[in-house]
């Protein structure tokens, strides 16, 4: 299951227009580029088109979205456009074949698979098609889409991550009396995700966090949430995360962290949530590897990498960090580069005899981010 493509618009013929084209995904991909190049918008941008399929987002002002997923062998391509937060158009096709057309005024026509035809519809202006027509019976490649959006997370590593959220005691408490509580799904809610899934997975998730902070270089022999006032004089209750290392005698609470190790266990246990649950199967994380020293940054990379390839993930990271660039292989790049407001990206499936000769000349990856390999493109654009 895996984004193929995907073309992002938006204030077309305004001089706020910003948009990407013809944009290409592998299952692993780092994409790279300098300081305002545009890493990070597009990776709200992915978000963003998974959370309208998931109808967890309403309608936008004015852009356009067009992309190819791919699903259990299968290729959908989805389109949409908004205008005045009004849907103006829609289309799904199927293996090249129309499931879904849907006009400025509502209207439209929707392949119903029992009855072997299309059928009318109209809805109001701001409703999307996508997510209102959905039937696991008569639309169930809907359904299929519908999935796949949800399976969809971003998480900011070069943010706090979570650091100053606590938990409740009452909703604490609910959840570890609920051995099916269901899974939060706040990346900032770290205490949360980590007491919902104890829950659910117990000793055998904690023995898979402490397993990858190992692989990371943080020995510890416990990790789990508690009472803050059992570990430091405050004066409130709340649980929070705690670790305890081999060479500490004590429990460590989430707020006496160093942002960087907090950081990495954060992305750990959510990476072991995504791959207990199954749930989720795009993962986005934006500025990998900041805040880590070396050794960590790296390591980081190689767990990410090793859970798509053992987890059925595809994994999308950004970065400019010169360690991470220099870690990640070639084959998994993506570089962006931003003239005005249109971004384009290169990567071996639309520049592989540039990627190639490069590979030949012995110099690291940095330096091929570092050069004007692509200047002409962009120019010619």
């Amino acid at each position: 299951m895996s984004l193929v493509k995907l073309s992002y618009s938006e204030y077309e013929g305004q001089t706020k227009c910003w948009s990407i084209q013809d944009a290409t995904f592998s299952n692993i991909n780092l994409i790279v580029g300098k300081n305002s190049s545009g890493k990070t918008r597009l990776m709200s941008v992915i978000s963003s088109f998974a959370k309208i399929l998931g109808g967890q987002q309403a309608p936008f002002e004015s852009c356009k979205f067009s992309a190819i997923v791919n699903l259990s062998g299968r290729e959908f391509a989805y389109e949409i456009s908004f205008n005045n937060r009004a849907i103006e158009n829609e289309r799904l096709v199927l293996d090249g074949e129309e499931k879904l057309v849907r006009h400025s005024d509502g209207t439209g026509k929707i392949y119903y698979e029992l009855e072997e035809k299309f059928l009318d519809f109209k809805l109001p202006p701001d409703a999307i098609a996508a997510v209102n027509r959905r039937d696991e019976k008569q639309h169930p490649y809907l359904m299929e889409l519908h999935a796949w959006a949800n399976g969809v997370v971003i998480y900011l590593f070069g943010s706090e991550f979570g650091k100053g959220h606590v938990l409740g005691l009452t909703e604490a408490e609910s959840l570890f009396r609920n051995p099916n509580a269901p899974l939060f799904d706040d990346p900032n809610n770290l205490v949360g995700i980590y007491s919902s899934a104890f829950a659910r997975y117990g000793q055998e998730f904690d023995k898979a966090i402490i397993a990858d902070m190992k692989a990371l270089g943080y020995s510890l022999t416990d990790v789990g949430s508690e009472n803050i006032q059992e570990m430091i004089n405050v004066p409130f209750s709340a649980i929070c995360m705690f670790t305890q290392e081999e060479d500490l005698g004590f429990k460590n609470p989430q707020m006496n962290m160093s942002q960087g190790m907090f950081r990495a266990l954060a992305l750990t246990i959510h990476l072991n949530v995504c791959a207990f649950s199954k749930s989720k199967k795009l993962i986005l994380v934006d500025d990998i590897g900041e805040g880590l020293d070396y050794e960590r940054a790296v390591a980081i990379i190689d767990l990410l990498i090793f859970k798509a390839q053992n987890h059925g993930m595809q994994i999308v990271m950004t970065s400019n960090d010169r360690f991470v660039m220099n870690k990640v292989p070639l084959s998994y790049w993506s570089v962006i580069k931003r003239t005005g407001g249109s971004v384009t990206m290169f990567n071996e499936r639309n520049s592989k005899e540039k990627f190639d000769h490069f590979k030949y000349i012995g110099l690291n990856n940095f330096d091929f981010f570092a050069s004007d390999y692509f200047s002409t493109e962009i120019d010619d654009a």
